[in-house]
């Protein structure tokens, strides 16, 4: 099993899997190619939990507010929706969703709390 070691804002250090660490840090054209290569070996990456309960969509959701890219953040959110719809129920080790961290994290980004708002609805 292959963990990076990632500082974040929501505390840390985590040994994060690489899908998670890729919703983390990357810019939206190669975390692209990340999930997609991601997906194609393993179709379940995107409900993959972190030792702390943490999946792809809630380390994403976790990137800094200011210089968030809502282009990455809504890859991570919509292939979420696609491939793993049930991560919007799931609560961290924390006990947090990903509405919450997107509610606490992407205050500036309201296309992105609204998809978030919209799939945790459903």
């Amino acid at each position: 099993r292959v963990v990076l070691t990632v500082h974040a804002r929501i505390g840390g250090p985590f040994e994060l899997p690489p899908v998670h660490a890729a919703a983390l840090v990357l810019p939206a054209a190669e975390l692209r190619r990340v999930l997609d290569r991601a997906l194609e070996l393993d179709p379940g990456a995107l409900g993959d939990a972190s030792s702390q309960g943490l999946l792809p969509v809630h380390a994403a959701l976790t990137r800094g507010a200011e210089g968030a890219d809502a282009e990455a953040l809504l890859l991570v959110v919509d292939a979420t929706a696609a491939h793993h719809p049930a991560a919007f129920g799931h609560a961290d080790g924390d006990r947090r969703l990903p509405l919450h961290l997107a509610l606490q994290f992407q205050t500036r980004q309201a296309r992105v709390v609204s998809r978030v708002v919209e799939l945790t609805a459903q």
